[in-house]
């Protein structure tokens, strides 16, 4: 997966993209990866903090902010991210979670 990449001429980055859900209070973790096949798509994969969670507010500040830059988005929402026992996030396997996706 590239770090960088590019939608319609507008360059970002996967981290901007879970920085900016993570500034959310309800959001405790998050991974962005690149959709499968279709450009301009991403899948954010999302474990809520525990308490008072709006997933309504949270998917319309997430599509946005992808609208600045001309991509569409998805969310799933996880009791936890795939990680190794040293705590790396396994992206490989989100991304093949993503591509099983139906559209």
């Amino acid at each position: 997966m590239n770090e960088n990449d590019c939608a319609c001429g507008v360059n970002y980055t996967y981290r901007e993209l879970e920085d900016f859900l993570l500034n959310s209070p309800e959001v405790l973790e998050v991974a962005v990866v690149p959709g499968p096949d279709v450009c301009g798509e991403v899948y954010a994969f999302i474990v809520p903090r525990s308490g008072v969670f709006n997933p309504v507010r949270l998917e319309l500040a997430f599509q946005c902010k992808l609208k600045n830059y001309g991509l569409k988005g998805f969310i799933e929402y996880r009791e936890s991210l795939p990680k190794s026992g040293t705590g790396k996030l396994y992206r490989r396997e989100l991304m093949n979670k993503a591509a099983c996706w139906q559209r």
